[in-house]
């Protein structure tokens, strides 16, 4: 039987009515394939979820597949037999760049070369820079009941002045280093220094680590039932702005004004990070959402509209043309209800859309220094 996923789920996966089909066919697995294991998508459009049952490959004589409504935009993904220690590599046991989808394809065939977990473990060197520390302990989420992993990025000058700005960022693994990466990283530090070098702007940086299974969870405040993701934002919120930052301000070398402390993300990153930024303008006053999941919690667009501006916060909206029509009008939908609000102008609010831009770590990588230079309004 076919493996089915449901129309909600697709379309709230920015998959456009269903008037065809697509088909995912995996031709060749390894030898060393358990004939009894599953195998799963993981992908942008399930939060690269790696044991996502709604995207589960049936077992059939001459191979898998799976079945899904037709879908209108590009999409990237790697297939996993359950958990990323399980993931696709090649035939040298090497990390493989992610399969990417294009629009207009019926069939998709398929070969996969070799497992993670059959080949002896490969030590990939950390490309994060010698100014990138993780913080000696992990952090209480006092609400949540769990802890957190941070990384910190120092300026060249760190030694050299008394406070700088705070730029907190969410995916923590995807911002310094291609290691600990699990779609690619932002190249945040070297980012960083170039400002440092080319514009004197010097920032500390905070990276919170997800926990890729609560993730979908932390990142939203409202629960998505077709998903069965999401609630936990509010909390989430609480230590980012109650408990993490107040630790950096005593600790780190932070200027704790909040025109000085940015919140940034991606995707769901997005999503909580302006969520984060309207619920405590008090701890950020500068907010960046690139290619926000807006679509994963449709209750922000009222959360938006009760809000009203009542400080000096800007706001920096990104997507790519290539991320599709859902993703472009819900940001211009964003950007119309911010003014409402009263992030009247350029000077409060920035929405950029480019023509290239796709839902991936390259392109909020390239895309990062322009929303810095405005969001610190460093003048060119």
């Amino acid at each position: 039987m076919r493996v089915k996923l449901t129309f909600t789920f697709m379309m709230l996966c920015l998959m456009s009515p269903l008037r065809a089909q697509v088909f995912f066919y995996i031709d060749s697995v390894p030898s060393k394939t358990n004939v009894y294991d599953t195998i799963f998508m993981a992908s942008e459009i399930n939060g690269w979820n790696p044991h996502d049952t709604r995207l589960a490959f049936t077992h059939r004589e001459n191979g898998y597949e799976l079945v899904m409504p037709y879908v209108n935009d590009t999409f990237e993904y790697k297939l996993s037999r359950g958990d990323w220690r399980k993931v696709e590599v090649d035939s040298e046991g090497k990390e493989v760049r992610n399969r990417i989808y294009y629009p207009g394809t019926d069939t998709v065939k398929i070969v996969v070369e070799g497992w993670r977990d059959t080949f002896e473990p490969i030590q990939q060197n950390s490309t994060a820079s010698a100014n990138v520390r993780f913080l000696p302990s992990t952090i209480e989420m006092k609400k949540l009941n769990r802890r957190k992993t941070i990384r910190l990025y120092l300026p060249p000058n760190y030694y050299q002045r008394q406070q700088f700005p705070v730029i907190y960022m969410h995916d923590g693994q995807n911002i310094f280093d291609e290691a600990t990466s699990f779609s690619g990283e932002w190249r945040v530090d070297e980012i960083m220094d170039s400002l440092y070098s080319r514009r004197g702007f010097a920032a500390i940086v905070v990276a919170i680590y997800n926990d890729s299974k609560e993730r979908l969870n932390e990142y939203s405040p409202w629960r998505n039932d077709s998903l069965g993701y999401g609630g936990s934002g509010e909390e989430y919120a609480y230590f980012v702005a109650r408990e993490l930052k107040p630790f950096i301000d005593k600790y780190y070398r932070a200027n704790p004004d909040p025109q000085f402390n940015a919140i940034v993300g991606s995707s769901m990153g997005g999503l909580i990070s302006i969520y984060i930024g309207l619920k405590y303008p008090d701890a950020f006053g500068r907010v960046g959402a690139f290619s926000p999941a807006l679509w994963f919690s449709p209750e922000i667009f009222e959360y938006v509209s009760k809000h009203k501006r009542k400080s000096e916060q800007r706001i920096y909206l990104l997507a790519g043309e290539k991320e599709g029509n859902t993703m472009v009008n819900d940001l211009k939908m964003l950007e119309n209800l911010l003014f409402k609000a009263g992030y009247t102008d350029d000077y409060f609010v920035r929405l950029k859309l480019v023509p290239d831009g796709k839902h991936a770590e390259w392109f909020w990588s390239r895309e990062f220094t322009e929303a810095i230079e405005y969001l610190f309004d460093l003048k060119k």
